[in-house]
């Protein structure tokens, strides 16, 4: 493209998100002709989300619009014999399982569950459909009539989780069966349990499923694998103890083993790699595949605008093989795990795939990277042969100017053992000779990873003149499991070194200038923010977001802070009351002097908004410049998927911030 054509081109904004489309979901049909996906935008009038259905030739052409409602259509999953295709929508009051014939016609609603649908598989027959739906648990009566009442008792320790609802009830996701022709459902599974991710054995007669039966189930962490014939009945344990979490089982062709991902210390979260196992399905011979791959089976890239379908396992090779999804610096790429547990690359390249299925020969996939949000692709299911199948933000994308993300890889500042990588974004038609604040951004978990996925409030950042610097130090995914949880008791000391050896490289090697620098992140990110603003006066400002300023309290307040800081601390907080001090931010408030501008959730169950307050005062009662900004019925996950106009006032005043203290 010429310059003068660049220059003509306007840059991105907050609201651009309103232009953008997500693309998700690509599932291939049986016979490989064509490709069924969801397609995702912001809808500015209803400040809400609209997802409809689209297909595509596998041969090319134009997509076309299956569903066409203001809902959200989601799943598509094909019919066996491809003959129509099941999704959930909302466009009835809970999301329920409509049915799309392929020879022509409207949707219809084929579930009437009280409480709605959550996933679901379709039977190797095609004659029913496997249905993860709540029902109340079995819990003894006390026999008594009681009035209603909006008082919340609770006697589990694991009594709310970050989203909606927030507050947990007595109903559990169990499995029903549901039949095709009439519609009418069946439970199959019951109890004081959670079921999930039902996968049928070849005849149809048996389901394989994923639960925490253990005694200690309330804690949330652990998942087995188990088995109930499909007419119900007891299940039976096919793998898993009560410190494993193992989740998203597929059964072989023949029906003779299990596949499903997870790993052996249900506790760790995300610290450990996440590993493909294989087992009998009579129960014995647990063995993992994945042991010489030092990587995830998933997908942990952290971004703000891309769809995730969690695509699991896909037996290929009449069972002799398994695709997967593997988070590999940056990247996620598809592998083929082999039966002897040899692993090789099928798809890779510098971008992150969001999900895939296969049909013979076929493999199609979505994908996003740095300068794309998401398209639907097909290739020949050992890689060759890849081609793109649609273009959906191609108008948009040709009149703006993005930024390109420079990858680095820099040795770490107190440990020579470790290199950290990250990414340099240049504001679009930077001057030659012009030095431009920078802004830090420091990703969440710890143990995500940044990479090669859109990112449109980076671009937004780019575009309003800022050099973006963002990393993965240590703590981060897809850097192998030493380098994932050597953080262990270790926040902030083993982490800041790391970012910082990030900014002294881009500070070296991009247009910055030194005394504008920022620093901001959200979650964990927000944690390291605090942290570093406790240490180092080395920038001009930061934005902490959904942050986490307190061991101490979050241990108590968070719907995952009795078991995650358990891990990540090593104990209780009066096992290791001393460390919970050392390594909270809180404990540094004296020494902060950067405005900051706090950012925060009022439903953040995840990281609780106390954690805001309590720095916040802490500062406003220091004299230091410090500003709050709570966002109204969002939770953890505002700048990913919360309402429309509050993701883009969150930019508006991170912008207005940068502007004034950068």
């Amino acid at each position: 493209m010429s310059a003068s054509a660049e220059t003509a081109r306007r840059t991105i904004t907050a609201d651009d998100l309103y232009n953008l489309q997500m693309a998700s979901d690509s599932q291939i049909s049986p016979d490989g002709g064509s490709v069924v996906f969801v397609k995702t935008r912001l809808d500015q009038e209803k400040n809400d989300y609209r997802s409809s259905l689209y297909l595509v030739s596998t041969g090319g052409g134009e997509a076309q619009r299956l569903t066409s409602t203001d809902s959200q259509d989601s799943h598509p999953r094909w019919s066996p014999d491809g003959k129509s295709i099941a999704f959930i929508s909302t466009r009835s009051e809970k999301p329920q399982i409509f049915l799309l014939p392929m020879r022509g016609g409207e949707a219809a609603q084929l579930t009437e569950l009280d409480e709605g649908v959550s996933g679901f598989a379709w039977s190797p027959d095609g004659s029913s459909i496997a249905v993860v739906s709540k029902s109340e648990s079995e819990k003894p009566d006390s026999g008594e009539d009681k009035p209603e009442s909006d008082v919340v008792h609770i006697t589990s320790i694991r009594y709310k989780a970050n989203g909606v609802p927030g507050f947990l009830d007595d109903k559990r996701n169990h499995i029903w069966c549901v039949s095709v022709p009439t519609g009418d459902a069946r439970q199959i599974t019951f109890g004081d349990f959670d079921d999930s991710t039902p996968s049928w054995t070849p005849g149809g007669n048996e389901l394989v499923f994923a639960s925490d039966r253990s005694d200690h189930r309330e804690y949330g962490r652990d998942k087995q694998i188990w088995v109930v014939n499909a007419r119900g009945g007891e299940p039976r344990r096919v793998a898993g103890d009560d410190n494993d979490s193992f989740s998203a089982p597929v059964v072989n062709p023949d029906g003779t083993a299990v596949a499903f991902v997870g790993n052996r210390d249900a506790i760790s979260g995300g610290s450990k790699n996440t590993r493909i196992w294989r087992t009998p399905l009579s129960g014995d011979g647990l063995e993992c595949l994945t042991d010489d791959l030092d990587r995830s089976t998933s997908d942990s890239v952290a971004a703000d605008f891309s769809g995730k379908s969690n695509p699991g396992l896909i037996w290929i090779e009449n069972g002799n093989a398994l695709l997967t999804q593997v988070s590999d610096q940056g990247n996620v790429h598809i592998y083929r795990v082999s039966g002897d547990g040899s692993v090789q690359p099928v798809l890779g390249g510098e971008r992150r795939i969001l999900d895939f299925s296969v049909a013979g020969d076929k493999i199609a996939f979505t994908v996003t990277d740095s300068l794309n949000p998401a398209d639907v692709f097909i290739a020949d299911l050992d890689g060759g042969n890849e081609r793109q199948l649609t273009s959906i933000n191609a108008d948009f994308l040709d009149g703006v100017q993005l930024s390109t993300p420079e990858s680095i890889r820099v040795q770490s500042h107190n440990d020579d053992r470790w290199e950290v990588h990250g990414w340099i974004m240049r504001p679009p038609g930077a001057e030659a000779n012009a030095k431009y604040p920078m802004v830090l951004q420091i990703h969440g978990g710890p143990h995500g990873m940044y990479g090669n996925s859109f990112f449109h409030e980076f671009q937004t950042l780019a575009a309003a003149g800022y050099v973006v610097v963002y990393c993965n130090p240590r703590g981060s995914e897809g850097y192998g499991e030493e380098f994932c949880s050597c953080t262990r008791a270790r926040w902030g000391e083993a982490d800041m070194p790391d970012v910082m050896a990030i900014v002294d490289y881009a500070i070296e090697n991009a247009p910055i200038d030194p005394n504008r620098l920022g620093v901001t992140g959200g979650s964990y990110g927000g944690y390291l923010t605090n942290w570093i603003i406790g240490h180092s006066d080395r920038f001009a400002a930061a934005i902490t977001d959904r942050c986490v300023s307190d061991f101490y309290s979050m241990y108590g307040t968070s719907d995952i802070g009795f078991s995650f800081l358990e891990y990540e601390a090593g104990g209780t907080p009066w096992e290791q009351r001393e460390l919970y001090i050392k390594h909270s931010p809180i404990t540094y408030v004296e020494d902060m002097h950067t405005p900051l501008l706090i950012v925060h959730s009022e439903q953040d169950y995840r990281c609780p908004i106390e954690q805001a307050e309590q720095l916040f005062i802490s500062l406003k009662r220091l004299g230091r410049t410090v500003e709050f900004v709570r966002f109204p019925n969002e939770n953890h996950e505002l700048s990913r998927s919360g309402q429309p106009k509050h993701r883009i006032q969150r930019i508006e005043f991170n912008l207005d911030w940068w502007q004034r203290y950068l």
